[in-house]
């Protein structure tokens, strides 16, 4: 097997796993709090701000992405590449994975928010490394089913940081329903971090109570969130556009 053959297959490997693996990095982060707590940093307004503020940037570049795709596109499709068509107009004219964009863009605020200063520039290169295998394995499929359009597009484009003033304009209707549907569990997975890194941080600086309502009332928010919107999903036909 040729070495362009081998990191394909690697990269779609991690395209099958791409929910679960970013667990792992979370998991590290969390055991290097351990070792390295960093209380001053913790109750610094800076570091909460950024962090929060990447992370909603992250989901806000996911849902301008997903909110306007073609149909079976840029879905959460876990066995293989699927792709109907190539979107190539409003932010995908920007840029050519808004969706990896917005995952690092997450990540790196969460990696913020443990008040590791160290561990941000380390988990960036370690999400770029990650997402540009899985890039260069989805780009090897688009490639072979779109050809030259493809890699027309893929040419005038740039791959991770955004080029502002190529914005071509997307004449579809943004679909809430559509990013609903796809991103409530990306909000819920959000959501739970940072209820368990307050969790741990409250519990460090030796604040925590037995009746912490902030923390009960998040807690609560975020399983009846998650499953509220699973069930809708699921059982009922609220996300289903006619």
């Amino acid at each position: 097997m040729s070495a362009q053959n081998q990191l394909e297959k690697l990269g779609n490997q991690f395209f099958k796993y791409r929910g679960q693996i970013p667990v792992l990095f979370f998991v590290a982060a969390f055991i290097l709090m351990h070792f390295f707590p960093k209380e001053q940093n913790w109750q610094d307004p800076r570091y909460i701000y950024t962090a929060i503020g990447l992370v909603l940037l992250g989901h806000l570049i996911r849902a301008l992405a997903v909110g306007k795709r073609a149909a079976h596109t840029s879905g959460r499709n876990r066995d293989e590449q699927v792709a109907e068509a190539v979107n190539s107009t409003g932010i995908y004219s920007m840029v050519r994975h808004p969706l990896y964009l917005g995952n690092i863009t997450t990540y790196i605020g969460w990696a913020v928010f443990t008040g590791i200063d160290w561990l941000v520039p380390l988990f960036l290169v370690l999400f770029v490394a990650y997402y540009r295998l899985i890039i260069y394995a989805e780009e090897q499929f688009l490639t072979r089913k779109f050809g030259q359009a493809y890699l027309d597009w893929k040419s005038q484009t740039p791959l991770l940081l955004p080029a502002l003033w190529k914005f071509n304009a997307n004449p579809q209707p943004f679909s809430i329903k559509v990013v609903l549907e796809n991103e409530y569990s990306g909000w819920a997975a959000s959501m739970t971090t940072a209820w368990v890194l307050l969790l741990f941080q409250t519990y460090i600086l030796g604040v925590l109570k037995p009746n912490q309502w902030e923390l009960i009332g998040m807690a609560l928010f975020i399983v009846v969130f998650g499953y509220g919107m699973r069930y809708l999903k699921k059982k009922t036909r609220v996300f289903k556009i006619d």
